[in-house]
């Protein structure tokens, strides 16, 4: 595998992560290859029920609940988020149907390469196997089929890099988005706002007895619970657990190289080297690279003065050549190896990568101590004592809470658990997180919890918590008398006649300043605004202050700002945009290209889809 950076900036823009993506998104069990969703499936809300035996069929190839947990790490994941993860494995599955079709292959060298490069996979710099299969293992994955989703991604990929590396951006339009992002206008604004005009407004009986009549859905109390209830959670015993520090130390010994990753701070001083480029012209960087050592090697007191002058990776030689820390596997190969051959302070000879000619020196090395990772450890020893232990802890808290249906403090004090009580919990949830759980609202609102007093069965709310709860007082759906709201009905109409005030009057006073009368407000601090989306400002307020005529200013534009009153801008200077700088011209075009080869990409997606037969099994939203 060979590790590539996101633009011409050396190291600094590394990320083992990237360097990696093809791997470490299967072993992570994460949905791979960044099809990106970017919102859930219009008109569905949840996936099918038991009858259904897949969530959608894509060809000849089922997607299940099995494969959406898989594809998010076994993490607990809403109905509401569930159509985006089908949708994102739906189009993974259209591009391995293609790639199929068109006979791409990835050669098991290729594959085996890709794992050997994981750092997951390492012990000191070198795929360790054993580790590969306890890491798998951990998973809940054979080897076999890691290395097939290997594999399937890296075919995948070969698809998609044709298509996402074609976007083409030519000056012109890279011109024309500078001058539209980044040309300003200085703009002061006002509000006419109505909190000023509520001593004009007065409200009649009448008024609120109206507003209350026509309004009564708005004023019904929904039914309700108060609760008592016990959690047992597995973070919470093994909080209560007890570590020695015999077992801190073994538990060290025992995996020390995992726990105490050395890392390096290392500065640079890069002549790059096109990969095109003629033997001679090699010959001729590198000697100019030689030179650059001859005068570090005389002078190492002098190294981020020379790599500010002559480094040419724009993201570390202003910061005199500094990377910061890096672990083992972050860099490139020839990179890697010379960083952790080097002594402190040490300088390196000329190391030769991908990208040019590097001088190196070792700044500073650190590793973590025993005293460094003690809670860490302490935290995971706590868990696997209690791992062992909770089963049994939830089988008997199950039969606590059914056997003695009546009450929960049996089950609390057999179990040494607290007893709790809650605030009102209506249908639709509470604030309190862990009640707010869709299976428990229904377990408490069910005829033998309300009616019959009995306790909830044990409910797994997250992972490694269960809770039962029993109802302490219920109160019915009722609709709140006129008296009660009252008041609130008053301030309402009375806020409401405020801010119509306070708009016809904004309305008045723009019209006043567009024709040149001096109008006595209050303007904030001058701000530079782009045609980007301002904070608080509506898109057609940002239309009508850019066509303000820079020639006629200062300019006046205003609107209407939803409960806040009526906003008036003075446009003061329209300041041009700035030339693009080359750096800033090369970002810009590998951000263009980047953005419209995922656009082709997402049109390739939705071409495939046409010609291949894709099935869903998702439940309809219910009727409001």
């Amino acid at each position: 595998m060979i590790t590539r950076t996101n633009s011409r900036s050396f190291p600094s823009m590394f990320d083992i992560v990237e360097k990696n993506r093809t791997a470490v998104t299967v072993v992570l069990g994460l949905v791979s290859l960044g099809l990106i969703v970017g919102v859930g499936l219009t008109g569905y809300e949840a996936m099918s029920d038991a009858n259904q035996p897949y969530l959608a069929k894509v060809g000849a190839h089922t997607i299940t609940d099995r494969d959406v947990a898989e594809a998010i790490g076994n993490q607990t994941i809403s109905d509401e988020m569930k159509p985006m993860v089908v949708e994102q494995l739906i189009r993974q599955k259209l591009l391995q149907e293609r790639a199929t079709q068109l006979k791409l292959a990835a050669p098991d060298a290729m594959v085996f390469n890709a794992i050997a490069q994981i750092p997951a996979f390492q012990v000191d710099g070198k795929f360790n196997q054993q580790r590969y299969q306890e890491l798998l293992a951990a998973q809940q994955m054979t080897p076999a089929i890691f290395e097939q989703k290997v594999r399937q991604d890296i075919v995948m990929r070969q698809l998609m890099d044709g298509t996402v590396q074609t976007g083409f951006v030519s000056k012109a339009s890279m011109q024309q988005l500078n001058q539209l992002m980044a040309e300003k206008r200085e703009v002061a604004t006002t509000i006419v706002s109505p909190e000023p005009y509520l001593s004009q407004v007065t409200i009649s009986d009448a008024e609120i007895k109206k507003y209350f009549d026509e309004n009564q859905a708005n004023f019904k109390k929904p039914e309700m619970v108060k609760l008592e209830y016990v959690l047992l959670s597995q973070a919470d015993l093994a909080a209560a657990q007890t570590i020695k520090d015999e077992e801190v130390a073994q538990y060290f010994a025992e995996h020390q190289q995992e726990l105490v990753k050395e890392e390096r701070r290392v500065s640079h001083i890069l002549l790059t080297v096109d990969k095109a480029a003629k033997p001679a012209d090699r010959a001729a960087i590198r000697k100019q690279a030689e030179a650059i050592l001859a005068e570090v090697k005389a002078a190492p007191a002098r190294f981020a003065e020379l790599a500010k002058q002559k480094s040419q990776d724009p993201g570390s030689a202003v910061n005199g050549g500094d990377l910061g820390f890096f672990a083992r596997g972050a860099m490139v190969k020839a990179f890697d190896q010379a960083a952790f051959s080097l002594k402190k302070g040490e300088i390196s000879g000329i190391v030769e990568t991908e990208y040019g000619f590097h001088i190196l020196q070792l700044n500073e090395i650190k590793s973590a101590s025993l005293a460094d990772v003690k809670p860490a450890i302490v935290e995971k020893l706590k868990l696997q004592k209690i791992q062992t232990a909770f089963p049994a802890q939830v089988e008997k808290f199950t039969e606590l809470v059914y056997q003695q249906s009546d009450s929960l403090k049996p089950t609390a004090d057999a179990l040494k658990l607290t007893l709790k009580q809650s605030d009102w919990v209506t249908r639709t949830g509470t604030a309190d997180s862990i009640l707010n759980n869709p299976k428990l609202i229904e377990a408490v609102y069910s005829d033998d919890v309300l009616k019959a007093k009995h306790n909830t069965e044990a409910i797994e709310i997250a992972p490694g918590q269960f809770i039962s709860a029993r109802v302490l007082e219920h109160k019915p759906a009722s609709t709140q008398t006129l008296a009660e709201v009252s008041a609130l009905i008053s301030q309402k109409l009375k806020q409401e006649k405020a801010l119509a005030l306070a708009l016809a009057d904004g309305e008045k006073k723009l019209a006043s300043l567009k024709t040149g009368a001096a109008v006595p407000l209050t303007w904030g601090e001058t701000k530079g605004f782009t045609r980007i989306a301002q904070q608080g400002v509506s898109d057609a307020d940002l239309k009508a202050i850019f066509k303000a005529d820079p020639a006629k200013l200062p300019a006046y534009v205003g609107s209407a700002v939803p409960g806040r009153g009526y906003a008036i801008y003075k446009v003061t200077a329209a300041l041009p945009a700035p030339e693009l700088s080359a750096e800033s011209q090369f970002k810009m075009q590998e951000s263009l290209a980047k953005m419209y080869g995922q656009v082709e990409l997402n049109a390739f997606i939705d071409a495939i889809k046409k010609e291949t037969k894709v099935k869903y099994h998702l439940k309809a939203p219910q009727a409001q």
